[in-house]
């Protein structure tokens, strides 16, 4: 009689093992998961503001790209990511287009295309 309780206890301690392995695996993968829904916001926060300010030099300066690089690198110093501005013009208006890369060029995170007006407002 000793001996079936004893392979009973060693049962059910191995089923309860068994469930907090599992249930442990399920939680470090839910923790990965937030860490690079975190990782994709934080990019993506960063590409927001830097277009956000990106357009306002553009607006500032019109589609001079050194002072507009200029003002952006002096303002912020954020070595993972890099951006691409590329200008653009027609008759009626100056485009700038804001690409936000993760790295060196290596995911595009953001891209955003900026227009403003040319013609100028009759006194």
């Amino acid at each position: 009689m000793q001996k079936s309780k004893s392979a009973l206890f060693l049962m059910e301690l191995i089923i309860v093992i068994f469930f907090f392995a599992l249930t442990s695996a399920v939680c470090l993968q839910v923790f990965v998961k937030a860490h690079l829904v975190a990782k994709e916001t934080k990019g993506l926060n960063y590409a927001i503001l830097w277009a956000d300010n990106a357009s306002e030099c553009f607006y500032e300066f019109g589609d001079d790209e050194e002072k507009i690089n200029d003002t952006l690198k002096s303002s912020f110093n954020l070595k993972d990511y890099s951006y691409i501005l590329t200008f653009n013009k027609d008759d009626a208006f100056d485009y700038m287009t804001f690409t936000f890369y993760e790295g060196s060029l290596e995911k595009e995170i953001y891209s955003y295309t900026f227009k403003k007006s040319i013609r100028e407002v009759a006194k």
